[in-house]
């Protein structure tokens, strides 16, 4: 061991003037331990609700979707399917229906609302959507479009906060109004809009969580959806991976393969000033709990300063032994850096236990019905652990490197002058 490293320790140990500057040492320690733990905790909170709504928003829709420009419908769409379910990395791919309709109620106060229907082949949606898991009243997660008993309509599935709204519920008879007309402009304008009335009967609802689905979508069966918007083939043709990371380059093969006239986009486009926000409000809790840190290091630097003040007969005694200005210097280096690694270390402990306790047991609970999860979640990255972890030591180093500069620049006559 050097005799810097010697020194250094046994000078945070010090116990001169009732061990007055280890109690200062133990709560710059401390400092350390709750900006380190604090920032591990709530950056892991931080992935976790990302994680959350990135999982439900992307969940609900395609990792990868392909559709023609101009919203021209994809007339092959079985060839293309088959060609899609060979790319490496994709796990199923389905064809989907899309349009903007009218829905309204056949109740004594008719309410009407716009909604996006999705026209869907209930054996392969499964592969590339996560709503079957959200229906509410079937757990094997199966859509019923066919007539109910004693019904000659179609089955409509409908997001609940959709029908909440217009007050419907299983059993309901719901109408999409379709303005497509078969006329040209002028004809319209004489005759007048006369929407076409499609009846479905409510079989199920589903509740994502995620109110800008359960708010505004529709689902009814592939063929239905057909007939109702008078179209052939499909809308798009959503992809699931299985790997999300996977969907920037699946994108770029698919595009490649395809060209024009289709369009290829990936779950990044979809929502991208969401998942920059998220990504923003992540580097501002880092910025605003590292400010902990700095305070402990200021607290850091204020130890050793007074180190230097109580220490400097004995300073002035190592210079006049020999000892180099640098390894004097090293001295306060090595204190700064040892509070500044053992804090580090013992927050990082600290913060990895709480959020693998809350993971594990689900201590801190809130309200489902306000955040759509029961219990607050946490996800531990090894790179935030590695990036809080750089910027206490450096920060704690660099606190250090002030008065260790000055307890080198120390001359050794003066050093000495005044011991008894």
């Amino acid at each position: 061991m050097s005799y810097e490293l010697f020194i250094a320790r046994r000078y945070l140990k010090s116990k001169q003037r009732s061990g007055f500057l280890s109690v200062i040492s133990f709560i710059a320690v401390g400092g350390v331990i709750l900006g380190v733990a604090a920032l591990v905790i709530m950056l892991s909170v931080t992935n976790g609700f990302s994680g959350e709504v990135k999982n439900r928003l992307i969940g609900m829709n395609a990792h990868v979707s392909i559709s023609r420009y101009h919203g021209a419908p994809i007339e092959r769409a079985d060839t293309l399917l088959s060609h899609v379910v060979g790319v490496p990395g994709v796990l199923g791919a389905a064809p989907i229906v899309e349009g903007k309709l009218i829905i309204a109620t056949d109740h004594e106060t008719t309410a009407t609302d716009g909604v996006i229907l999705w026209g869907i082949d209930p054996l392969t949606f499964a592969d590339i959507s996560d709503l079957p898991d959200h229906l509410q009243y079937d757990a094997d997660g199966q859509f019923h479009f066919d007539p109910p008993q004693g019904e000659q309509y179609p089955g409509i599935v409908v997001g609940a906060s959709l029908a909440n709204r217009l007050r419907i519920g299983i059993g309901d008879r719901v109408y999409l109004l379709s303005l497509l007309q078969e006329k040209s402009l002028e004809e319209m304008l004489m005759d007048g809009l006369r929407p076409k009335l499609h009846p479905f009967i409510v079989t199920d609802l589903f509740a994502s969580g995620m109110y800008y689905y359960d708010d505004t979508y529709a689902v009814i069966a592939l063929d239905d959806a057909r007939r109702v918007l008078a179209m052939e083939g499909a809308s798009s043709i959503h992809v699931r991976l299985g790997d999300l990371d996977d969907a920037t380059d699946v994108r770029y093969r698919l595009d490649s393969d395809l060209g024009y006239p289709y369009l290829v986009s990936d779950w990044t486009q979809q929502f991208p000033e969401l998942f920059h926000w998220m990504e923003l409000e992540k580097i501002v809790i880092f910025t605003a709990l590292s400010l902990i840190i700095v305070v402990a290091a200021f607290n850091i630097m204020s130890i050793l300063t007074m180190s230097i003040l109580i220490k400097t007969p004995e300073i002035g005694i190592l210079r006049a032994m020999g000892a180099r200005a640098k390894g004097i210097g090293r001295v306060f280096v090595f204190q700064g850096l040892f509070i500044g690694v053992f804090g580090t270390a013992l927050g990082c402990l600290i913060g990895l236990a709480v959020c693998v306790v809350q993971d594990r047991f689900q201590i801190v609970t809130i309200p489902s019905d306000i955040y759509i999860i029961s219990s607050l979640p946490v996800d531990m990255q090894p790179l935030d652990f590695l990036a809080v972890s750089t910027m206490s030591v450096i920060v704690c180093l660099l606190a250090a490197t002030i008065p260790a500069r000055r307890a080198a620049s120390l001359e050794p006559v003066e050093a000495i002058r005044y011991i008894m």
